[in-house]
């Protein structure tokens, strides 16, 4: 009977750490690459992050995603009561319901714009 193999999952080579995250949502892979540098710089390997979606606008103020050149897919749906208020006709809303809006529309513009900045198109060759 051969004694059990153990490995450490630092010992894993970059390849199979990256597969390995990717299987993880945002929280959890920032958990995880808190506990070592090596993971950690996993964590920040842009072709981790190809794909973003997004279930709530506070998602969109954590620190657990990174933005970069491999992203080519992002989604950011959320649902609430709220949500029923943006979709008024402006001039039907009270004075509280746009103040409610302009929250909204200003987060996910600043976030766009932090996304337009971080993710550099390639190049066109002719």
């Amino acid at each position: 009977v051969w004694p059990p193999l153990t490995m450490h999952i630092t010992q894993l080579n970059r390849e199979c750490l990256l597969h390995l995250f990717s299987f993880l949502d945002k929280d959890s892979r920032k958990n995880l690459a808190r506990t070592c540098s090596q993971l950690h710089d996993v964590f920040e390997d842009p072709a981790l992050w190809p794909l973003l979606h997004f279930r709530s606008l506070t998602e969109l103020k954590k620190d657990n995603f990174l933005l970069g050149p491999a992203l080519r897919s992002l989604s950011i749906c959320w649902h609430s009561s709220r949500v029923q208020v943006c979709s008024i006709e402006d001039w039907l809303k009270s004075a509280f319901q746009r103040s409610i809006c302009s929250r909204h529309e200003s987060l996910v513009n600043d976030f766009l714009l932090q996304v337009c900045d971080s993710v550099v198109a390639p190049p066109f060759f002719f």
